[in-house]
């Protein structure tokens, strides 16, 4: 039976010193960060980190992201060299996760067998306190294998009740989106999965960032070297349809084709769909904020199929698209492939 763990003023406390009990003696708890919610485990515990691959089914060779509360911390699971470490100082607690060398203490479950981990610091009271408590936490985001992400505790006591021995119910988080991932063993440094934290941002403090072959969302790698690169992620039970071009959607959702179809639209284009739609939101942030969660309501619509419209790739638009093309039955890039939607229904 899974405890669920009050996160109100009144019980906050008392609830995260529960949870690290339960992640001392091996047990598995889902959490809120800043970005989504994790399902954690402690991170020294090679059965224990099991348990997090049993509960998500989450296939062995994809490895998980420790999270840390200090930079002492951060010594015992990995090695930095002094200048990222000092440029770091400026940049955590925050979304972004880097990939380093791993210090031979991490068990090989937490890294699929390779010798880098993946380290993140993440702005979450919660998180932070849990992770004092209980020490390093090994974590991937809390959903089901392949399914989107949570970003709220009602979602998450639905999906992962009697599969983990506590969640942490503290309601919606920030950002809506995963952390960001640069793989910082070589350099220049390259981005692999972006997330909350941008691009843009991360250049300007850390200096040249190449960004991979995988940041778009297109391409999958054949080995998991972080999280979000080897599997299709984040993805509805519906199909859902990518339209990348704005008036194509447009036209799309205005027309009858649309009927069995729930339009997941900007503020801007709601007024276009001819049938339902779900508004994401009015700028950027908000779309985050709400991308998996909205996915979940396609899932429990009345509509056969959802399609999507596409946003602009600066700041966090990078990973929100990276996050829809993933999610994506299939991408529709020009009017010459609108056609192909027909056809992909019936597959």
């Amino acid at each position: 039976m899974t405890c669920i763990l009050n996160a109100d003023d009144a019980h906050l406390n008392g609830s995260i010193h529960k949870a690290a009990l339960m992640i001392k003696n091996g047990g598995t708890v889902v959490f809120p960060t800043e970005t989504v919610y994790g399902l954690g485990a402690d991170a020294f515990n090679p059965d224990a980190c099991k348990k997090i691959y049993m509960a998500k089914d989450r296939p062995v060779d994809n490895p998980l992201i420790v999270h840390i509360s200090s930079f002492d911390m951060l010594n015992d699971v990995a090695y930095i060299d002094d200048d990222l470490l000092n440029k770091m100082k400026s940049i955590w607690p925050s979304p972004l996760t880097l990939l380093l060398k791993k210090k031979n203490n991490v068990p090989d479950i937490v890294t699929s067998g390779l010798d880098t981990v993946c380290i993140r610091f993440p702005d979450n009271k919660i998180a932070l306190k849990l992770i004092d408590e209980a020490g390093p936490i090994a974590a991937p985001s809390a959903n089901l294998a392949t399914k989107p992400s949570i970003v709220d505790s009602e979602t998450a006591i639905k999906e992962l009740n009697n599969r983990v021995d506590a969640i942490i119910d503290a309601g919606r988080v920030k950002y809506g989106v995963e952390s960001t991932i640069i793989d910082c063993t070589k350099k220049p440094y390259e981005l692999l999965r972006p997330g909350a934290f941008s691009l843009e941002d991360a250049i300007s403090i850390l200096g040249n960032v190449h960004a991979s072959e995988y940041v778009e969302g297109y391409n999958e790698s054949k080995i998991a070297l972080t999280p979000g690169l080897k599997y299709r992620h984040y993805a509805p039970s519906k199909k859902l349809f990518l339209i990348e071009n704005e008036n194509e959607f447009i036209k799309f959702i205005s027309s009858d084709k649309s009927k069995d179809f729930l339009a997941l639209c900007s503020y801007d284009n709601a007024k276009y769909a001819r049938y339902d739609k779900i508004i994401l939101g009015k700028d950027i942030y908000e779309t985050a904020h709400n991308l998996f969660y909205d996915f979940r309501l396609l899932d429990n619509s009345d509509k056969k199929y959802g399609v999507i419209q596409s946003f602009d790739e600066k700041g966090i638009g990078l990973a929100v698209m990276n996050r829809i093309r993933k999610a994506s039955f299939m991408a529709v890039k020009d009017k010459e492939n609108i056609g192909k939607i027909n056809m992909a229904l019936y597959e």
